[in-house]
């Protein structure tokens, strides 16, 4: 019901309940019933203000999911639990919202994981509003933190703000950095074995692998360095030199032969 909704006793708020029916059944939660999380007593009402207090831990619920899932939600706690993210506020910053929980960055209504084969600048432009959700001074053109880096707006396009934010080694994106010990390095990322390749392009790696096969993936390689763009035109007509180049020397062979043969043919 788009306009269920309380209004809060001390602040005289209204605060609204309303679930968006077709982002939660599109979400990885959407086939899962209310009281698969929301499981206290909400028998009477109005319900009790205690049930406002109501704590859901993501990992406590995935914790004892099967291997290897579950496995990979014990390492996203131990990630998160070393994030600037689960650290108190500063003395000096009280307006902070520090410390996160995750529902803070991940709506347990809407939230879907990113998958083998989902659009790669969708999956950054994602990833991103979830960051610039809270951090709305660093959308700003003229924002100090990113000054130095050329051309941010189309990094921002091809590059999550954990990419750079989180340490250097595979798959630590709960584990966020201090804005100062944020990658300032461009050769993290603009080499051929740099992490970030193995990161967000894998994405779209599996995906050619299952559709395309190895030997077409082999051809047609997207897992390229960050700042070069695949054109299908340029693949085309390196593809047509190469068949000439081959069809060339094989003619050039055919001839030799011919004239060897027929210098044969002449001394019989």
């Amino acid at each position: 019901m788009a306009t269920l909704g309380y209004r809060d006793p001390l602040t005289r708020k209204i605060i609204d309940l309303h679930i968006d029916a077709a982002a939660f059944t599109a979400s990885d939660h959407g086939e899962m019933a209310c009281v698969d999380c929301h499981d206290r007593d909400y028998r009477s009402y109005p319900h009790s203000l205690t049930l406002a207090d109501e704590h859901l831990d993501c990992v406590g619920c995935h914790r004892d999911d099967p291997e290897p899932r579950g496995s990979e939600f014990k390492r996203i706690d131990e990630e998160f639990l070393r994030s600037v993210h689960a650290q108190p506020a500063p003395a000096d910053d009280r307006a902070s919202k520090l410390p996160l929980d995750c529902h803070d960055c991940h709506n347990p209504h809407s939230f879907r994981a990113a998958r083998p084969g989902d659009d790669i600048a969708a999956i950054v432009s994602n990833n991103n509003a979830v960051c610039l959700s809270c951090h709305l001074d660093i959308a700003d053109p003229l924002s100090e933190p990113h000054a130095w880096l050329p051309n941010r707006d189309r990094h921002w396009q091809a590059v999550r703000c954990i990419d750079c934010h989180a340490p250097a080694t595979d798959h630590r994106s709960h584990d966020v950095l201090a804005a100062e010990d944020g990658n300032r390095d461009c050769v993290n990322c603009h080499s051929r074995d740099a992490t970030l390749l193995n990161q967000l392009y894998s994405y779209r790696s599996q995906t050619d692998l299952a559709e395309q096969g190895f030997v077409a993936k082999a051809v047609y390689n997207e897992a390229y360095i960050v700042g070069m763009s695949r054109s299908p035109t340029i693949d085309a007509i390196g593809l047509g030199v190469i068949a000439l180049m081959l069809l060339g020397i094989a003619a050039h062979a055919y001839g030799r032969y011919r004239v060897y043969r027929k210098g044969g043919d002449d001394h019989a």
